[in-house]
């Protein structure tokens, strides 16, 4: 093979490979961003081989078509030496690939876009050099030439070998590039079919849990047992001659149970409709308890309109009254909402006896650990319940959510 078709072969690029498949997405509860986190080869060390792969194919496939190309013009080539030739060139591009992948996707991604993209011109300048350095290497092994820089530069700097080995090393690195933005677009749309799947597995079973719900409104929320307390105290309303009272009160009650099956049916309502069943039932819970018993609610009305699941802060309220009730002493508890940031904050605190000694344990099937589940499935990972006791006596109960 004459020298100059040799420089051909070590300086001819070609098209970008097929690069590996993208990964399965992450689940929602296992990554928080599984964007950002987006690597070409990640935790699974199989994909190098398709990589390798890949890029070999494309150096078999340009070296097969070069010897054609020379056996057809009379040139004395082989088949070995236009694969050595273009092999170790595009091994480099196999162990670049990574790199840039990644400076690219967080380049896109635009958090600390100047950094990234500082990141990506320096990942593209080393694989162009490192690309130059194993073709010259390789060229100067198959030819027994010693090392040296006027052979380089006479080889991959002047012309005419020099301009069209760079030119065709810089389409490698743009068809490279355009590659790894097609991989990542597929990525995110996989990410984006997963976490639609995932929004619908929770949307049924959030069905599911406010089925259980409404039954646990009825069962518990709003039992027998309170239903004939609460009568009681209506029948003691009437006994005294308060019949305006008795009436509003049973209207109330009617009011109470409507809302409560209509809220069982509905996925979710508006923190303005839960607050508003919230307090008709503090208004019973008034009734009930009479002198014993006050409340206070704090909601801005900015508030109001944020979708939310039925029946959610009113097992709270319940939970506050069932343990902090202290007969003589009169029981207050407080509802109030508002905004820290981008998360939204909901306390019930009462001034009670407090939690009991054991505390309080969010047990499966227990009303407050449904709560808690319920808000995983309808917020995701980003809202929380905790219980705490509260200086110098009481309970907070505190939903946060992202």
């Amino acid at each position: 093979m004459s020298r100059a078709e040799s420089q051909v072969m070590d300086g001819l690029g070609a098209r970008q490979p097929e690069l590996p498949a993208s990964p399965a997405p992450a689940a929602a509860a296992g990554a928080a961003n599984p964007v950002v986190v987006d690597r070409l080869i990640g935790d699974q060390p199989a994909r190098w081989w398709a990589l390798a792969g890949s890029w070999l194919a494309v150096a078999f496939s340009v070296g097969f078509g070069l010897y054609v190309n020379l056996q057809a013009q009379g040139g004395e080539a082989t088949l070995g030496a236009a694969l050595m030739a273009m092999i170790p060139h595009y091994l480099v591009w196999v162990l670049a690939s990574p790199a840039l992948y990644r400076a690219l996707h967080m380049t896109i991604q635009g958090e600390r876009r100047p950094y990234w993209l500082l990141a990506l011109v320096g990942c593209s300048l080393a694989a162009l050099a490192g690309s130059t350095l194993m073709s010259y290497l390789s060229y100067s092994l198959r030819h027994d030439l010693s090392l040296g820089l006027a052979q380089l530069m006479d080889l991959y700097v002047y012309a005419p070998v020099g301009p069209a080995f760079h030119s065709m090393n810089l389409s490698i690195l743009a068809l490279a590039l355009a590659a790894f933005a097609i991989v990542r677009g597929l990525r995110l749309r996989d990410h984006a079919l997963w976490e639609a799947a995932q929004a619908e597995l929770r949307g049924a079973r959030l069905e599911a849990q406010l089925a259980e719900a409404r039954l646990q409104v009825l069962q518990s929320q709003i039992n027998p047992h309170f239903l004939l307390n609460t009568l009681n105290a209506v029948g003691g309303l009437v006994q005294s001659g308060e019949r305006d009272r008795a009436f509003d009160a049973i209207g109330r009650i009617g009011e109470l149970l409507q809302i409560a099956l209509q809220s069982g049916r509905d996925t979710g309502v508006t923190l303005g409709d839960e607050i508003g069943f919230l307090e008709r039932y503090l208004q019973l819970c008034e009734l009930r308890f009479g002198a014993n018993f006050r409340y206070r609610l704090s909601v801005p009305a900015a508030l109001c309109e944020l979708h939310f699941p039925a029946l959610v802060v009113q097992p709270l309220v319940e939970n506050a009254i069932r343990h902090g009730m202290d007969p003589p002493h009169p029981l207050t508890v407080e509802v109030r909402a508002w905004r820290e940031g981008r998360e939204l904050v909901i306390e019930v605190e009462d001034d009670g006896r407090g939690p009991p000694a054991a505390g309080f344990e969010l047990r499966p099937g227990h009303g407050l650990a449904n709560v808690a589940e319920r808000l995983q499935l309808y917020f995701g990972p980003h809202s929380s319940l905790a219980l705490e006791p509260r200086a110098p006596r009481g309970t907070r109960a505190r939903l946060s959510i992202g």
